[in-house]
């Protein structure tokens, strides 16, 4: 108990600290510790819960969340052999660990992990609302002396505890909309603390009671804490806007909060995820921008706007074609983290062999930062003047969205500001290139769009060309790819690129781009 409390103390004394050296040199003390103390005592489940809290602290890797995962289970299984009170807290984190893990199944899987601590925090805020009962409405509730205290901090336990459990239900109703039928219908068979599952007799049916439970669990999620945007959006998502004035259906887009709240809290593991899924766009965009350059006889573009950029993951495999980037995007976290890239480090550059340049060079580049500028802003209204802060220009003669439009229904406002944001004017025009999931036009609903039950939106091609003419611009490529994987399978998507000038138009003066557009024609026919 003396090792746990000293690597308690050196936490706590992080928190007063302000130097980065300092702490990090505390924390791995206090890690080192609590691996001494499990070393010697295997099934110390405080030790283990406290390590797990601080590997978690320290990285989001796979390995350190599978690690923490099985700490989380030590400190569990521990109360549950010895009989000793359960903690809510160590079944919620090991729940969000398995989950992130895929790991649902079984007495120690996600899904009956967030059982558990949703009963146990239910049991918890039932004693304080009994106590505000009591208070309030007792026979000698009027006799009594008002504790003003004691009620005050029964309510902010209420409030606490119902955002937590509105996090839980949230990650509850996700698992349950994501297991296939085959698990759904081993779910049947299990017991369940919230569900009711006599009905499932059959994969199908199975399914249904998933489906139907998730849906429950995503209304939880909203009822409990209304400031939780993430829920909200996807009980849209998974109801298909049936569930009253949906503020996401009516403005046809993800709102700006629940885009917010999703990066930041996705920032810091976002470039790993995405490479364990085989994430391709940011290369293909990158590839797509040095053809259609090349095609315009242009040697550099001057300046490009990468729309949503995340973390950099473009912005990468613009730097050897653009002078000038500049990213924008709503996740604060995520722009912290692409202003850290420089054109020799971070934005998903692997480590390089310092001896391969000239150290003074290299040096000069490591300091230079990809971006020269970035801004925290909605795509739809951001304007010239907000994103260029110094040495003003008339537009971007590029513009790049990396799967931005996943997160938008309908596309006209964006589209139109993109163009108010470029240089269409100039002597070679301007450029947009993005990607987004595929609908085909059978499948689409009459707008053209649908948000999917990943919260995703998925556009057909007949409504992204449609807009963007209307918008003033020219298709002048068309690709269907291959984004990424998601459990286990390729997701459908398209890339297009369009032309914003007079010249791009067929029958301009530009025989080069009439060629081009005349291809890329002929290339879509086929």
């Amino acid at each position: 108990y003396c090792n746990i409390n000293l690597a308690s103390a050196l936490v706590d004394t992080n928190e007063s600290d302000s130097d980065g050296a300092r702490k990090q040199e505390r924390t791995e003390r206090a890690i080192s510790v609590l691996r001494h103390v499990l070393s010697l005592h295997p099934r110390d489940g405080d030790a283990a819960f406290n390590l797990a809290l601080l590997l978690q602290d320290s990285s989001r890797s796979e390995e350190v969340t599978r690690e923490a995962a099985g700490l989380y289970q030590i400190s569990v299984e521990v109360a549950d052999v010895d009989g000793e009170e359960e903690r809510w807290d160590a079944l919620a984190n090991m729940a969000a660990a398995k989950q992130e893990l895929g790991e649902f199944m079984g007495p120690y899987g996600a899904r009956r992990a967030y059982e558990r601590a949703i009963v146990l925090l239910e049991g918890m805020a039932k004693e304080h609302n009994r106590y505000i009962d009591r208070m309030m409405n007792d026979e000698d509730a009027g006799e009594r002396e008002y504790d003003d205290e004691g009620y005050e901090h029964a309510q902010n336990q209420v409030l606490s505890i119902n955002a937590y459990l509105s996090k839980l239900y949230y990650g509850y109703g996700t698992i349950l909309s994501e297991l296939p039928p085959s698990d759904c219908l081993r779910l049947m068979s299990d017991e369940s603390l919230l569900m009711d599952t006599n009905e499932g007799k059959d994969e199908d049916s199975a399914k249904e009671v998933c489906k139907t439970n998730a849906v429950n669990a995503m209304r939880l999620a909203v009822d409990l804490d209304g400031n939780n945007v993430v829920a909200m959006h996807m009980l849209s998502s998974m109801t298909g806007g049936e569930d009253g004035d949906s503020q996401y259906d009516s403005k046809g887009r993800a709102s700006n909060e629940f885009v917010s709240a999703l990066f930041d809290d996705f920032a810091d593991t976002f470039d790993e995820k995405l490479g364990a899924l085989g994430y391709k766009v940011p290369q293909i965009i990158g590839e797509a921008a040095f053809d259609v350059m090349q095609m315009a006889g242009m040697e550099v573009y001057h300046a490009a706007l990468d729309a949503g950029c995340g973390t950099g993951l473009v912005g990468r495999f613009l730097s050897p074609i653009v002078n000038r980037i500049v990213g924008v995007d709503l996740s604060k976290k995520m722009l912290d983290i692409a202003a850290e890239c420089t054109l020799l480090k971070g934005c998903g550059l692997k480590e390089r062999d310092a001896k391969e340049e000239d150290t003074s060079e290299q040096d000069e580049r490591a300091s230079a930062p990809l971006y020269s500028n970035l801004v925290a802003a909605d795509l739809e209204t951001a304007t010239l003047n907000e994103l260029i802060l110094q040495d003003p220009i008339d537009g971007f003669d590029l513009i790049v969205a990396a799967d931005v439009l996943v997160y938008f229904g309908a596309i006209d406002k964006l589209l139109l500001n993109f163009a108010k944001l470029s240089n269409g004017r100039s002597e070679t025009g301007s450029f947009l290139i993005f990607s987004c999931e595929r609908i085909e036009d059978d499948e689409a609903p009459a707008a053209g769009w649908k948000l999917q039950s990943t919260g995703r939106y998925a556009h057909s091609k007949s409504y992204v060309t449609g807009v963007a003419e209307k918008a003033g611009y020219v298709l002048l490529g068309y690709d269907e790819i291959v984004p990424r994987m998601e459990k286990g399978e390729e997701v459908q998507g398209h890339l297009f690129t369009f032309g914003l000038g007079e010249h791009f138009k067929v029958g301009s003066d530009d025989e080069d781009l009439d060629e081009f557009v005349e291809v890329q024609s002929f290339v879509d026919e086929l």
